[in-house]
């Protein structure tokens, strides 16, 4: 097996394991809103790739229609999945690693399978008997205990439960929608050193959706990113990348010891930038604080406010001045027309009683 993770099968040997050229997609067509624009993606075997992008960018809705789960309301000039128009999980050679039990609506509907009490081995038995030798490795990679009951597992067990039996069968694409956060370091470093193995021995590919990077820039091979204007960039590969070998090449205080970190932080401050106006500058009267959001900027106003809200006075070095808010302005004119009205209401009183006593 060769060590090299891009040499295994160059690009243009092997058809694409996923071609999609110009998709659109709408939850809702009749809002006239798109969820994703002029999607393009062509992902060569034995390719690693991490998605990503902003929260509410399109990640999980894209990788949705890579594994069938959504298959309406989408249209396109070419889609092929692992050399088919319409792509079914695991009928298809590809491994859907989310959040979901499974595509369709089962007898399992509401109530998940994973906390019943039953072994491990229990567990999708007919899968785990005709792929004994894939069982047996997966065990070894992830550390499962195939006597652990289920409904005692820890969260971190069951999903390397879920994992295991997910990739029983072998597959040409795995899609992973942040699936391996749960797994402790140890567990995950397997995890992904399988996966490796996996992409160089048959020439298939992972899309790794996540927003934790560790082992990323030593695991992958390419990196996407889902944008704030629902498109998709190109799929870059990492080697080649211009942004991540200027990141690479940063020393002293510029030195970045998570690369893909720093290569995500900045092309996301990016997008906001470009997309959208939740940056200000200098809200802290600070005139190179520029990575101000709007909701800070706001804060810092209705702070500001409150403060004149609680205090009515400051002293100022020797001069003693005031700061009023204004609901300290309004409580203080209400409570002064309360005062006044008591106060012409004693007068009144006074004047009715000295009337009352002079006529008597």
């Amino acid at each position: 097996m060769t060590t090299d993770k891009n040499s295994s099968m160059a690009a243009g040997e092997a058809k694409p394991v996923v071609s999609i050229k110009n998709m659109d997609f709408a939850y809702d067509k009749a809002s006239g809103k798109k969820n994703l624009v002029g999607v393009n993606c062509i992902v060569e075997p034995n390719s690693q790739i991490i998605l990503v992008g902003a929260n509410g960018a399109g990640k999980s809705t894209l990788l949705r229609i890579l594994t069938g789960q959504i298959f309406m309301g989408f249209e396109s000039d070419e889609f092929d999945i692992n050399g088919r128009k319409t792509v079914n999980d695991q009928a298809n050679g590809v491994c859907w690693l989310g959040g979901t039990w499974k595509r369709r609506r089962t007898g399992f509907e509401g109530v998940c399978p994973f906390t019943m009490d039953c072994a491990a081995s229990e567990m999708m038995k007919i899968w785990q008997t005709e792929n004994l030798a894939r069982r047996d490795e997966l065990v070894r990679v992830l550390g499962i205990n195939l006597n652990w009951r289920m409904h005692e597992c820890s969260d971190g067990q069951r999903k390397k439960i879920r994992i295991m039996i997910k990739l029983l069968r072998p597959f040409q694409l795995c899609i992973i929608d942040e699936f391996a956060a749960d797994l402790d370091i140890f567990s995950r470093s397997r995890f992904f050193k399988y996966l490796t193995k996996e992409c160089q021995e048959r020439g298939a590919s992972v899309v790794y959706a996540t927003h934790i990077f560790d082992q990323a820039d030593e695991w992958a091979t390419h990196v996407t990113f889902m944008q704030l204007n629902k498109t998709l960039s190109p799929i870059h590969r990492l080697s080649e990348y211009e942004p991540y070998l200027k990141i690479l090449s940063r020393v002293g205080k510029e030195r970045a010891f998570c690369p893909m970190y720093v290569l995500v932080l900045e092309e996301l401050e990016r997008q906001y930038r470009s997309q959208t106006d939740v940056f200000g500058e200098g809200c802290y009267g600070d005139a190179d604080d520029d990575n101000v959001c709007l909701m800070d900027k706001v804060m810092a106003e209705q702070a500001k406010e409150l403060a004149g809200d609680r205090f009515e006075t400051e002293r100022a070095g020797d001069q003693t001045g005031w700061v009023s808010g204004r609901l300290t302005r309004q409580l203080a004119a209400a409570d002064q027309q309360v005062k006044r009205e008591e106060r012409m209401e004693i007068s009144r009183k006074k004047i009715n009683l000295m009337k009352t006593e002079e006529g008597e």
